[in-house]
Parts: C-alpha cells; structure tokens; sequence
C-alpha cells in the first residue's frame, strides 16, 4: 500500500520545480487521426444537416437519418456544427473527417483540437471509474504522446495518429449498433474532467514522450513499512496510479514520479 508521507519533503520540492516551470514554450496543436480504411469504399452519416465538400468543387447536402458512400470518385471532407458528428464505420466523430487517397483505398482522417481528440481517448485507455488524480495524470501523459507524434510526424505527411494501440485507442464519442439502430455514447463525465481540469498541460516532450503502459514497473522497493514501484524508464504505469491516487498522490507527484519531467501549459488558443 501506498503511503506518501516519509516521501513528503521529497515531493514538496518537485512541485516547486513543476509549478515554476509552467509556461507557454509550445504550440497548442491540431490532430489528423486516422480512423478507417483504406479500403476501397466506406459508408457514412452524419447526426445533423451539413455540407459535403468534395475535392472537385462540388458541394453535396447531407441529412441525418441517411447513409452515403463515400468512394475515390467522391472524396472530400465533411465539418460539422457545434455538437455534431459523422458516423465512419460503426463510430460517431466530431468536428471535421476528411476523406482522401491513401495507399491504393479511401481513408478516413478525423480532424481535431488535441483536447477533443483527448475526450474520445481517456476512456478507452484508462478505466473512468478511477481516481481523478490518476485520470489526470493518464490524460497529460496522453496529451503529451499526442504532441510528441504530431511535431515528429511519425506516421508522414498525411495524418499523425492512429487510433489502435499503435499510438493511443480512440474510439471517438460515440458507437452505433446495426443491430438495434442505436447509439451509446463512449465519453464519460469523469474522463472529460480530467482531460477539462488539465487543459493543455503536457510534460516536457524534449525529455519525455508520455509513453504509458498498464503495468509499466520493474518491481518493487521496500523502505521500511513503506515500498515503491521501481521504475522502467520514463513510462508511467496505469496500475500503480490507481493504487498512488488513492494512498493520497496527486497528479503532479504521479507524474514527477514517473516521468521526472516539468509540466508546461499550451496556449489556450489554436
């Protein structure tokens, strides 16, 4: 069990370092995520009216309710309202997808603000029954992964993400059933305030990549009555959190724990 008070003057002077080096050193990012494909053609819909723009000129209405193909003759991309989303596969996103050529099939990028792309993340890489302290350490881990693949551009020129556990799982907001017609959302109130409550705070990426495993440890350290994990590198273990979360840790001495790395605070606007 986890007990951080023989350890409090050792974390007292790590929050100093943290709190002084909060800044505005980056720039808040933009995330193309590939969601689906390629594939030689893919079907869509879309909650709310909006307008499909393609790559010729031509510009085609979309009404919910109804499902469109989407083939190499009629790529484009569709953005929408405040609240909407476009189905891809059995999936509901939100703000911009875009649908373009890529390796010889149709594939879908979904375009979105970090901190949106965070919401349809959280929830599927960490449980969101736990703690909110370790929620907001998973959720700047993942915000700092997310940039360190976007300024690296790790995947090319034509998108910065997947959405499998090659990089992070991102399942968007929401998933349809085909088989009752209905949709269930995939966000959780607890996860969006994690991501809310650590709004544009990362790590610092010219140290650390974010990287995270659900057990992420080498063993573990005895003092005493006490022990601590005993780290693998700059990885931070989702399991261990939990357990640090709820002995009294918060997300800035989880963090400091695993990473040993300054946070900083992106610009609020894009």
């Amino acid at each position: 069990m986890f007990r951080v008070a023989k350890f409090g003057k050792i974390f007292a002077l790590a929050l100093g370092l943290l709190a002084g080096a909060w800044g505005s050193e980056a720039q808040a990012f933009p995330l193309r995520v590939l969601v689906e494909g390629p594939k030689s053609a893919m079907v869509i819909a879309v909650s709310q009216t909006t307008e499909f723009h393609r790559t010729d000129g031509t510009v085609t209405t979309l009404q919910p309710g109804q499902f469109f193909t989407v083939s190499a003759q009629s790529l484009g991309s569709v953005q929408m309202g405040e609240n909407g989303m476009v189905m891809v596969g059995n999936r509901w996103y939100p703000e911009t997808m875009s649908f373009v050529w890529l390796k010889g099939g149709v594939a879908a990028l979904n375009n979105v603000d970090s901190e949106t792309y965070l919401r349809g993340v959280i929830p599927r890489e960490m449980p969101e029954e736990y703690h909110p302290e370790a929620l907001k350490a998973q959720a700047i881990a993942a915000r700092t992964y997310a940039l360190t693949s976007y300024q690296r551009r790790k995947h090319g020129p034509n998108y910065d993400m997947v959405d499998t556990t090659n990089d992070q799982v991102y399942g968007g907001f929401a998933k349809f059933n085909p088989r009752t017609g209905r949709s269930s959302w995939l966000t959780d109130p607890r996860t969006d305030r994690a991501v809310s409550d650590t709004r544009n705070i990362v790590l610092n990426y010219s140290k650390v990549d974010g990287e995270y495993r659900d057990q992420g440890i080498n063993g573990w350290a005895r003092y005493g009555q006490y022990a601590l994990p005993i780290r693998k590198g700059p990885i931070l273990s989702q399991t261990v959190s939990q357990k640090m979360a709820l002995a009294g840790w918060n997300f800035q001495q989880i963090l400091w724990y695993w990473y040993q790395s300054e946070l900083y605070r992106l610009p609020q606007t894009m």
